[in-house]
């Protein structure tokens, strides 16, 4: 085994000594960092934690509530706004609706979908559905906060999504199984994300 040696005055050195016994001149072998420390060091170096993107069952599940909320709402304003729409029989209570009915309802669903997704998920990134599950809309480039832009977008596609309507949200199921990062065609379009909150 060769022994190390002072660079300055030449004196032999024992191994793993960082100093020069003759003339206290730092050896090169204490310069520098002993083998194998380098690797141990990385292993224990922080790792950016995975993005968990959210498949069906979670998005579809809190769908379900947030169409609950929406059904109410609309319930609500329906029978405010639409009075002449419909009648209830006080004797049998049985509820007939008038021809502009369906008309009020459509309008009135998709204008409060819209109003509803876009402002909550613009302003919070998600839903009550999303919140009771915890999952959240985030943008696909930087995890950060989406607008009210790609929030409208979203809402807008998610009409598209729930084609065929005899099977709602087959073919958002579809495009969010044969993506990588589980997206809908909303998601792709408004690049977000839906991940774990």
């Amino acid at each position: 085994m060769e022994e190390d040696k002072c660079a300055k005055c030449g004196t032999p050195a024992a191994p793993g000594t960082k100093f020069c016994e003759s003339c206290g001149a730092p050896l090169p072998a204490a310069e520098q960092p002993a083998q194998g420390s380098a690797p141990a060091a990385s292993a224990y170096a922080t790792q950016e934690p995975q993005v968990q993107y959210q498949g069906v069952a979670i998005r579809f599940v809190a769908l379900i509530i947030d169409g609950l909320i929406l059904g109410i709402i609309d319930y609500i304003l329906i029978f405010l706004f639409t009075g002449s729409a419909t009648t209830i029989d006080a004797s049998t209570g049985a509820v007939s609706l008038g021809p502009a009915y369906p008309a009020y309802y459509v309008a009135l669903g998709i204008a409060l979908g819209l109003l509803y997704f876009t402002l909550l998920l613009g302003r919070y990134g998600q839903s009550v559905g999303m919140k009771a599950v915890k999952i959240k809309v985030v943008s696909e480039g930087d995890s950060g906060p989406i607008t009210h832009g790609a929030a409208f977008i979203r809402t807008i596609l998610l009409y598209i999504d729930q084609i065929p309507y005899v099977i709602p949200f087959l073919l958002g199921a579809i495009l969010i199984w044969t993506s990588d990062k589980k997206q809908r065609l909303g998601d792709r379009v408004a690049h977000t994300v839906v991940v774990k909150a």
